[in-house]
């Protein structure tokens, strides 16, 4: 029961990673300082294959009604999408996750050019002459 009641206070207590990926799929939470990505769910009847509005009732995504309309099944499953698209909009339930084991990769390459700094003082070079900068593909 202790327990219960501990993890309660944790879960009211934490970050809910309201002011983040307001215009990105994954990034860095500006509250807590984590790595969070978007995911996107939707539910869909299990025996007619129909999509179900869906809510999200204490951290759990369950449908709306409790029967499907279409064929009477009270059987769902739920299909994760990392990206939305336009179909599925009004079904989506849209879940900020946290991503514990993330390392950022360096996607900046710098080049100096050797020939122009053994030339002249160092003074009159600058230290970086070129920056290429990779996107991830």
């Amino acid at each position: 029961m202790f327990d219960e009641i501990n993890k309660f206070f944790k879960s009211l207590f934490k970050c809910s990673h309201k002011n983040a990926l307001l215009h990105s799929n994954d990034g860095y939470c500006p509250d807590c300082g984590k790595y969070i990505k978007k995911a996107y769910f939707v539910v869909r009847c299990k025996r007619c294959d129909i999509k179900r509005l869906s809510k999200k009732s204490f951290d759990k995504i369950v449908p709306i009604e409790k029967y499907c309309a279409n064929c009477g099944s009270n059987e769902y499953v739920i299909e994760k999408y990392d990206r939305l698209n336009l179909v599925d909009i009004n079904y989506a339930i849209e879940v900020k996750e946290t991503i514990e084991e993330f390392e950022p990769q360096n996607d900046l390459e710098i080049w100096i050019d050797e020939e122009k700094q053994s030339d002249a003082k160092f003074s009159d070079v600058p230290l970086i002459t070129e920056i290429k900068y990779l996107t991830a593909q």
